[in-house]
This record gives C-alpha cells, sequence and structure tokens, in this order.
C-alpha cells in the first residue's frame, strides 16, 4: 500500500484547497455574469488558470535569473 504525501511536503499546485477555490471563484464568477457552464468547466478552467499562473511565474523566474547575470543597462 502506497503511503499518502503528507500535507506539509505537497506542492501548491497539488492542493486540491487551491484548486477548489479557484473553482468557487470561476463558478460565482460565471453566474454572477449570467453564464451557464457545463458540467466539468469550472474545473477545466481553474486547472488552466492555474497551469498559466504557473507557467507565466518560471517565465518571469527565467527572466530574472538572466538579468541578474549580465549588467543592468
Amino acid at each position: 500500500m502506497t503511503n499518502p504525501t503528507p500535507p506539509l511536503e505537497k506542492a501548491a499546485i497539488q492542493s486540491l484547497t487551491l484548486r477548489s477555490a479557484a473553482v468557487i471563484a470561476i463558478a460565482a464568477a460565471a453566474d454572477r455574469l449570467g453564464i451557464v457552464l457545463p458540467e466539468g468547466a469550472a474545473q477545466e478552467i481553474a486547472s488552466s488558470l492555474i497551469d498559466l499562473i504557473v507557467t507565466l511565474g518560471l517565465i518571469g523566474v527565467a527572466i530574472g535569473r538572466t538579468r541578474a547575470r549580465t549588467p543592468i543597462v
């Protein structure tokens, strides 16, 4: 039997709390705008947004590391 990862060792991206909060926020915003989302759409949108945010963060880190190694003009 596999041992589950302790909560303190999980990455934030794997957090069900983070994903659930994003799903709730997307569903609430869609409801407020009068948009009816198909079943499972809020989860897919939340997953895509989290992936986009992580990717943009990694790009920002890469740019920052590159700038730190070269002279600032």
